[in-house]
């Protein structure tokens, strides 16, 4: 199973941002097994978080949390903040929205996912696949074999990337489109 290690998650996971992103993660670590004491949140512009995004560097917040996600649907704002947090010491694990869920997410066993990226239920990520730092595949994506999403892509739900293809960084894929597989020469 892709989505922690049980020791990374003893202590207290730190996700930054609280809209609905963040919240709806945090629904998923903890159908994941993560306890609800154990999800602090940092954000700026909600007055129930633990603090605002700067807080991350505190040795307080940083001896209690040792896992870090990033849920700031700005694709560079996410990449951006997994280095801090990375830089800081934080392990930023994948999430993949797999075992516990019905429907899970599919995810090849060959599949290569860059640090920070969430893959959501009913997604599919198929062999040979490459992601960047941060990419988010949301529900029900789809992206095809030996597709290359550079860091920072966002495959939004239903979207759909076929075979071979490769994503820039900073992509966003909306909802209903599909990238094309390369021209055979």
């Amino acid at each position: 199973m892709r989505l922690f290690h049980k020791e990374v998650f003893q202590r207290c996971v730190l996700i930054l941002g609280k809209g609905g992103f963040g919240r709806q993660l945090a629904d998923w670590l903890m159908e994941s097994g993560v306890d609800e004491d154990n999800i602090l949140f940092l954000d700026d512009n909600a007055p129930d978080a633990a603090g605002p995004l700067t807080d991350y560097i505190s040795p307080a917040l940083r001896e209690k949390c040792c896992a870090a996600y990033v849920a700031l649907g700005n694709n560079e704002l996410r990449v951006k903040w997994l280095r801090k947090l990375a830089a800081a010491g934080y392990r930023t694990p994948e999430f993949v929205a797999e075992v516990a869920f019905n429907p899970a997410a599919a995810v090849s066993p060959s599949a290569i996912l860059g640090a920070g990226t969430l893959v959501m239920p009913m997604a599919c990520v198929g062999a040979g696949v490459h992601t960047g730092m941060g990419c988010l595949i949301n529900a029900g994506a789809i992206v095809d074999h030996d597709v290359t999403l550079m860091e920072g892509v966002h495959v939004a739900p239903g979207a759909i990337v076929k075979a071979g293809a490769t994503v820039p960084a900073f992509t966003k894929v909306e909802s209903g489109q599909i990238i094309p597989s390369p021209a055979v020469k």
